[in-house]
C-alpha cells in the first residue's frame, strides 16, 4: 500500500483527498487495474496513521465518482480507469471581459464530460488573489490561474501543489517558463504583427502612436514590441497613455491598448470629420463581436482566445507539461 498511498504531511490538501488522488494516479499509472482491489480501510489507516473514517471517507468519494465498487464483506474494488472524470478544475482570472468570457467558454466546452470548472476573480488585488488561493489548496486536481505582477503571490503559488499548478494569458516571463502555460508573448505579437503589414503602414500612414490606457501586466512588453518596430522601420512614433484632446493629424495610426480610448477616439475622429482608415487609422487590441460591426469595422490585433481556452484544457487532460505560445494576428478592417 506504501507503493500506491502517497501524503505529504506538510501539505494544507485534505489528507483524504490525498487519498483520492494517490489512488487516481495509481489507476493512471497502471499499478491498479479494474477489478483490482483495494486494501481495506485498516490497512490503510495502519500504514498512514490516519483515522479509518477519513480513509472511508476517501473511499466512498471514488465510489460515487465510479471509480471503485464496493462488495460486501470482500471490500472496494476498481470499477473504473477512466479518471477524467474526477477533473475538478479552479480557474482564476483576474477579470470578466467580453474576451476573457470566450475564454471561460472554451474551457468548459473543452471539459465538458469529462469534469467540472469552478470560476473565481481577484481583479488584481493581491491579498484576494492570496486567499483565493489559500481557500482553494487541496481542493482542486487543477489550477489554471491568471498571475497578478507581483512578487508577493509567489508563496501562495507555491502552497499548491506545484504539479497541478498551470498559468494561462499572463506572465509568461514571471511563471509561464516556472508552470505549464499557454500565454501571449506581447513584445513578440505586436513587433511580428506589425512588421507582417509594413508595406501598407508605409503606404497609408507616417507616424504610429500607441495608447496605452491604463496599467496592465505586460503593458511594458507591448510597448518595447512598438519601440523595436518603430525603430528599425524608421517611422515616426510616440507613446502616449490616453489620447484626452491630443491634437489629430492626417497619416496618423493609432495602436489602442484599452476600449475606453477607443470609444474616445472614434468620436473625436468623427467630430472633425477626418474619415476613419483614410485620414486616420486605428487599430484595437483583442477582437470582441461588435468590433467587426463598428464604425464599419474594427481592426484588431488579437490573440485566439478559444484555442487558448482549448490547449490549457487539454494541457491538463492530458498532463503535459509545455510553454504553449498562443497564436496571435492582425484581423484587418476598413480602420486600418
Amino acid at each position: 500500500m506504501k507503493s500506491i498511498i502517497s501524503l505529504d504531511h506538510t501539505s494544507e490538501a485534505p489528507k483524504y483527498q490525498q487519498i483520492i488522488q494517490s489512488i487516481i494516479n495509481a489507476i493512471d499509472n497502471n499499478q491498479l487495474k479494474i477489478g483490482d482491489r483495494l486494501p481495506s480501510v485498516n490497512q490503510v489507516s495502519d500504514n498512514t496513521g490516519i483515522a479509518p473514517k477519513t480513509v472511508m471517507q476517501a473511499f466512498r468519494s471514488l465510489k460515487q465518482a465510479g471509480l471503485v465498487s464496493a462488495v460486501q464483506y470482500k471490500g472496494f474494488f476498481v470499477a473504473s480507469t477512466n479518471t477524467q472524470s474526477r477533473h475538478n478544475i479552479f480557474v482564476l482570472f483576474n477579470s470578466l471581459t467580453a474576451y476573457k468570457e470566450e475564454i471561460y467558454e472554451s474551457i468548459k466546452n473543452t471539459i465538458a464530460g469529462k469534469g467540472t470548472v469552478n470560476i473565481y476573480f481577484h481583479h488584481n488585488n493581491v491579498a484576494l488573489f492570496n486567499t483565493l488561493l489559500a481557500q482553494s489548496n487541496g481542493k482542486y486536481t487543477a489550477y489554471i490561474i491568471m498571475p497578478i505582477k507581483d512578487k508577493d503571490i509567489a508563496a501562495s503559488l507555491k502552497q499548491l501543489p506545484q504539479q497541478k499548478v498551470y498559468i494561462l494569458d499572463l506572465g509568461y516571463r514571471d511563471w509561464g517558463a516556472r508552470y505549464p502555460s499557454v500565454c501571449q508573448y506581447f513584445h513578440e505579437d505586436i513587433y511580428q504583427v506589425l512588421q507582417q503589414h509594413l508595406t501598407k503602414i508605409r503606404r497609408k500612414y507616417n507616424k504610429l502612436v500607441l495608447v496605452m490606457g491604463p496599467a496592465f501586466y505586460n503593458l511594458k512588453q507591448i510597448e518595447n514590441g512598438f519601440r523595436r518596430f518603430c525603430r528599425e522601420s524608421g517611422l515616426r512614433s510616440a507613446v502616449v497613455t490616453h489620447v484626452g484632446n491630443k491634437p489629430l493629424a492626417t497619416g496618423e495610426l493609432y495602436i489602442l491598448v484599452h476600449d475606453g480610448d477607443l470609444v474616445h477616439l472614434v468620436k473625436r475622429i468623427t467630430a472633425l470629420s477626418f474619415k476613419l482608415g483614410k485620414d486616420i487609422g486605428i487599430i484595437s487590441y483583442n477582437e470582441i463581436p461588435i468590433k467587426e460591426i463598428a464604425a464599419n469595422g474594427i481592426a484588431t490585433i488579437s490573440t485566439d482566445f478559444t484555442k487558448m481556452g482549448t490547449n490549457i484544457i487539454n494541457m491538463v487532460l492530458n498532463k503535459k507539461k509545455q510553454h504553449l505560445k498562443n497564436p496571435c494576428k492582425l484581423i484587418e478592417r476598413p480602420s486600418f
